[in-house]
C-alpha cells in the first residue's frame, strides 16, 4: 500500500480522462460506497467498457481493497448471460480499478417504477434473475448483496437482466483466508434486502441468504414494495396473480433458512409451471396495424373452430351424453388419502383465533374469533372465515379437494383433543335448469373431516363427515398402523366431532356434544409416547374438504402433559442372622393316615 499516494484527492473531484492505461474515461455514470463508475473506451478494441473505480481514500485501506480484489475474483469465476462479465483489473498509483462489460440500461429499481400490466413478463425478468444465481451458487458463490441496484438490464440485449456488484460475495468451498472480509457475528449487505440470520452471523450466512433476499425482490416487483411483518399474499394486493405464487414467496421468506427452498433450482422448480411459454426474449411490441391483422386472424380461426365443434356435438350428441355418464370421471380414493395427496403450494394466512400457552409451550389453539391470529396454511381450495366459521366454499374446476393445516410449533403433549362442530353440504344450482346432473350424473357427495398430520402430511389420522344419513369414517395410515372403521349413520349437519386420545395412547373418536356424546368405533391403541413413535414429533391438527361447501366452528386443539406417577418406597426388609451349620436337617414329611380296612366305613 506505500505505493499509493496517501494525500489522494475526495472521489468527487473529476479524473483525468487517461487516467487508467489502455482506457479513456468518457463519462461518470455512478457512485457507490466503495466508490465510482465510469462510462469508458477500452483503445485496442475500440469498444465501450465500465471502469469501476475504488475510492482512493479507500485504497489506503486493506480490508477495502480485499473486498474490491474479492469481487473481481468472484465476476472472473463467472460466465453467464445474465451475470455482468470482467474485462480486466489493475492498479495505478492512486487507487484500483475493474474494467466490466457496459450495460446500457436501467437498474431492477428503475423498471420497478413503470407498472408492469402482464406478470407473465414479471415472471421471466425473476426467472432469468434465479438462473443467474443458480449458476453462481453452482460455482461456489454467494451474492450476499442482492438488491434491485445491483440489476441491471441491457437494452441492446433485449431487456436482458444481468446480476452485479459481487462485493460482498463469498466462496462456498473456499477455507482460505484470502477474502475473508467478514468476520463472525458482523452484518454485512444491505439491511432491507437481508437475511435473518445475515444480520447477526454474516460469515456463517449460506447460499439461502440469496434465496431470501429473492424472495423479497420477487414480492416487490409483483406488489411494488417489501413485505412487512404480517404481510399480505401477493394475490390479495394485485388482482390478476396466480394464487400459487403465495406459497412460492413464502418459502423463500421463511425466518429459518430450514424453513426455505433448499437451493435456487428448487425455487425454480417451482416457478417454471407456472411460465409455460417461457422465453428469454422479452415480447415485441407490435403496431396497431399488426395488432388488428392478428385479431382479425384470430376471430377467423375460432369462428371456425366453433363451427367445426358444433357439427361434431351434433352428431355424436347422444352418445356422448351416454359416455359422459357411464365413465368414472375421477380415480377412486379414500377421504384420507385424498387429503393428504399432493395439492400444490400452501399458501399462508392469519386466521382470527386464540392461543393458550403454560410453561412458554402452546397447549391450546382455537381458531374464528381472538386477537392472537394464528398461522395457517391453505393448500388446494381457498380457505375464508365467515362470522367465526371457517369455509371451504364451492369451486369450479379441477381443485375439488382443499387442506388447512395449523402452522403452530411445539404443541406437545401426553393426551390431545380435536374438536369441532362441521358441515358438508352440495352448493344450490344456481340456474332453473342444471343440465350438469343430467350430462356427467349426481355430484359426489361432498366430505369435510377434523386430522392430525404429521410435517410431510404422509401419516395422518382423519374422522370424516359426508352428510346426514351416510356412515362417520375413521381412518388412520401411521406407517405400519392403517386401516378404517365405520360408524353409525350421521345426523342431520352441522355435528360436533371429537378426536380425542389420552395419558394411555388410547385414540377414541366421538360424535354429539357433551350429554348426547357416543364413540364412533372402536378405541385405537397408539401407546405411550405416541406422538414421537407414529408421528415423529408433534402432528398439526387440520380441517380437510372435498366437494362441495364444507364449514367448521369451534375449531380448537389442546394438548396436556398427563402428571407423573407416584413412586412408593418400599420398607426395607429386616436384617437376618446368618447362623453356621454344619449340614441342614432334612425335612421332615407329614403324618398320613392309615387307610381304613376294606369292609369298614371310617365314623
Amino acid at each position: 500500500m506505500s505505493s499509493l499516494d496517501a494525500t489522494a484527492t475526495a472521489i468527487s473531484r473529476p479524473h483525468a480522462p487517461d487516467l487508467i492505461p489502455g482506457y479513456r474515461l468518457e463519462k461518470l455514470v455512478g457512485t457507490g460506497g466503495m466508490g465510482e463508475v465510469h462510462k469508458a473506451t477500452q483503445l485496442s478494441l475500440g469498444r465501450t467498457v465500465a471502469v469501476k473505480l475504488l475510492s482512493q481514500q479507500l485504497a489506503q485501506e486493506e480490508s477495502f481493497v480485499a473486498r474490491f480484489q474479492k469481487e473481481a475474483a468472484a465476476l472472473a469465476t463467472l460466465h453467464h448471460p445474465n451475470i455482468v462479465s470482467i474485462v480486466d483489473k489493475g492498479s495505478t498509483a492512486s487507487t484500483y480499478y475493474l474494467v466490466m462489460e457496459f450495460v446500457d440500461g436501467p437498474s431492477l429499481r428503475e423498471w420497478m417504477r413503470t407498472p408492469q400490466e402482464d406478470p407473465n413478463e414479471t415472471l421471466r425478468v425473476m426467472l432469468q434473475i434465479c438462473r443467474a444465481i443458480e449458476y453462481a451458487h453452482n460455482r461456489g458463490v454467494i451474492h450476499r448483496d442482492l438488491k434491485p441496484e445491483n440489476i441491471l438490464f441491457d437494452a441492446q440485449a433485449g431487456d436482458l437482466p444481468k446480476v452485479t456488484d459481487f462485493g460482498l460475495a463469498s466462496f462456498l468451498e473456499d477455507t482460505s483466508t484470502r477474502f475473508a472480509l467478514t468476520s463472525t457475528h458482523v452484518a454485512m449487505g444491505t439491511l432491507s434486502y437481508m437475511a435473518p440470520e445475515q444480520k447477526v452471523d454474516s460469515k456463517n450466512a449460506d447460499e439461502r441468504a440469496d434465496i431470501f433476499a429473492l424472495g423479497l425482490i420477487f414480492y416487490e416487483m409483483l406488489v411494488g414494495e417489501l413485505p412487512a411483518g404480517h404481510y399480505d399474499p401477493p394475490s390479495r394486493r394485485k388482482s390478476g396473480l396466480d394464487p400459487r405464487l403465495d406459497g412460492i414467496i413464502a418459502n423463500c421468506i421463511k425466518q429459518l433458512p430450514a424453513d426455505r427452498y433448499s437451493s435456487v433450482t428448487e425455487l425454480i422448480r417451482a416457478l417454471e409451471p407456472l411460465a409455460p411459454n417461457y422465453t428469454t426474449v422479452r415480447p415485441a411490441k407490435l403496431s396497431r396495424m399488426q395488432r388488428a391483422k392478428l385479431a382479425v386472424k384470430r376471430a377467423v380461426r375460432v369462428l371456425l373452430q366453433v363451427t367445426a365443434t358444433l357439427l361434431v356435438l351434433a352428431a355424436v350428441g347422444v352418445l356422448g351424453v351416454t359416455w359422459l355418464r357411464n365413465t368414472e370421471r375421477r380415480v377412486p380414493m379414500t377421504p384420507g388419502a385424498a387429503l393428504t395427496a399432493e395439492l400444490g403450494p400452501a399458501s399462508a394466512q392469519k386466521l382470527a383465533g386464540r392461543l393458550s400457552s403454560a410453561n412458554g409451550e402452546p397447549r391450546k389453539v382455537s381458531l374464528g374469533e381472538g386477537a392472537d391470529q394464528p398461522a395457517v396454511l391453505v393448500s388446494g381450495r381457498p380457505l375464508t372465515l365467515d362470522d367465526r366459521t371457517l369455509v371451504f366454499p364451492a369451486v369450479e374446476g379441477q381443485s375439488r379437494v382443499g387442506v388447512m393445516v395449523l402452522d403452530v410449533l411445539g404443541l406437545k403433549g401426553d393426551t390431545a383433543r380435536l374438536s369441532a362442530r362441521v358441515n358438508a353440504r352440495t352448493p344450490e344450482s344456481d340456474t332453473l335448469l342444471d343440465l350438469r346432473p343430467l350430462i356427467y350424473g349426481r355430484p359426489p357427495d361432498p366430505e369435510t373431516a377434523l386430522m392430525l398430520v404429521n410435517n410431510g402430511r404422509n401419516r395422518y389420522i382423519a374422522l370424516v363427515y359426508n352428510g346426514a344419513g351416510a356412515p362417520l369414517r375413521l381412518e388412520w395410515n401411521l406407517g405400519e398402523k392403517q386401516g378404517a372403521m365405520l360408524g353409525a349413520d350421521s345426523p342431520d349437519g352441522p355435528v360436533e366431532l371429537e378426536l380425542n386420545i389420552d395419558e394411555e395412547g388410547v385414540l377414541v373418536a366421538s360424535v354429539g356434544s357433551k350429554g348426547g356424546k357416543r364413540p364412533i368405533a372402536e378405541p385405537i391403541h397408539l401407546g405411550l409416547d405416541w406422538q414421537e413413535k407414529h408421528f415423529g414429533n408433534a402432528p398439526f391438527p387440520a380441517f380437510g374438504c372435498i366437494e362441495g361447501i364444507c364449514q367448521a366452528e369451534g375449531f380448537t386443539y389442546q394438548v396436556r402433559h398427563a402428571p407423573p406417577p407416584t413412586v412408593t418406597q418400599a420398607p426395607e426388609p429386616p436384617r437376618q442372622q446368618t447362623v453356621r451349620t454344619s449340614a441342614p436337617a432334612p425335612a421332615r414329611r407329614p403324618a398320613t393316615k392309615a387307610a381304613p380296612p376294606k369292609g369298614k366305613r371310617s365314623k
